[in-house]
């Protein structure tokens, strides 16, 4: 895919998080809902808008190129994945239970359940090995300078 193909796909993802930002919070206070279910429907298909703005933003961070679009794209993928966590845990308060079934929102949302899991980022990944590369450095180095090394191979 080329750069503008990223470019359109964060400002859909962009268009969709505005949409989804103004359906949860509306100008006008909403009535409360005693219903746990349509409760915890309603966070259930938050939660999944967001896992699937995630993984667009993840895409496009993934392949942007140009150095500002990429820090401001990481900083909105911070913070959909907190208000991710978030939900996730108005859901566990809710339900009292780290497990949920979505079978009904996921229907509405024709959506399948591949569709739930949440990615690790690639940035955490590259980011993880180098601090993995840079601690095992200073171990053998650590390791050489004490000795140790010799003994090991013994």
């Amino acid at each position: 895919m080329s750069h503008s193909s990223y470019t359109r796909m964060w400002v859909q993802a962009h268009g969709a998080l505005e949409d989804l930002l103004v359906d949860e919070h509306p100008p006008t206070a909403p009535r409360p809902l005693k219903d746990r279910l349509q409760v915890f429907q309603g966070l259930a298909t938050f939660y999944l808008k967001y896992l699937q703005i995630f993984r667009s933003l993840e895409a496009v961070y993934d392949q942007i190129v140009h150095p500002q679009k990429r820090r401001m794209v990481r900083h909105v993928l911070d913070g959909v994945m907190g208000r991710i966590l978030e939900l996730k845990n108005e859901m566990v308060e809710l339900e009292f239970s780290e497990f949920h079934y979505f079978d009904d929102v996921l229907q509405d949302l024709k959506l399948t359940p591949e569709d739930l899991e949440v990615p690790i980022p690639q940035y955490f990944v590259r980011e993880r090995m180098r601090v993995l590369r840079d601690r095992e450095k200073m171990l053998a180095h650590v390791m050489a300078k004490g000795g140790h090394i010799e003994q090991v191979e013994q």
